[in-house]
């Protein structure tokens, strides 16, 4: 092809092919923490909750707020923390019933931020 990049390498094709992260269980919201980064977040569909890392200025939570306004409906973001003394935060979640989890998954997939399911 004329002024294309040229052919990908085995390496770039093998990585690509991977996937993103399994499902896995997880006992608690602090396991859930050690899989999350700021492109990246996890939705329980037993609990119903959008696990993250993120700013309350961040895209995640911006994206979040959005869809949510958009349902006029509030967020209710809860911050979780490491310890029992809360000293340490961990990942923020938001409660979401189906409809609101469909929307901002789209939303947040749209603004490039990947999601586990489980």
């Amino acid at each position: 092809m004329p002024g294309g990049i040229g052919a990908v390498s085995s390496t770039v094709e093998s990585a690509s092919t991977r996937g993103d992260r399994g499902p896995a269980l997880f006992a608690n919201a602090n396991e859930i923490f050690f899989h999350l980064d700021g492109r990246h977040v996890f939705f329980d569909r037993a609990g119903g909750y959008l696990y993250f890392v993120d700013s309350p200025q961040g895209v995640i939570a911006r994206t979040v707020s959005g869809v949510l306004a958009g349902m006029a409906a509030t967020p209710v973001f809860e911050q979780l923390h490491l310890d029992v003394h809360r000293l340490f935060t961990a990942a923020r979640r938001v409660a979401l019933d189906a409809a609101q989890a469909h929307g901002v998954l789209i939303a947040l997939r749209l603004v490039g931020v990947g999601a586990t399911l489980r």
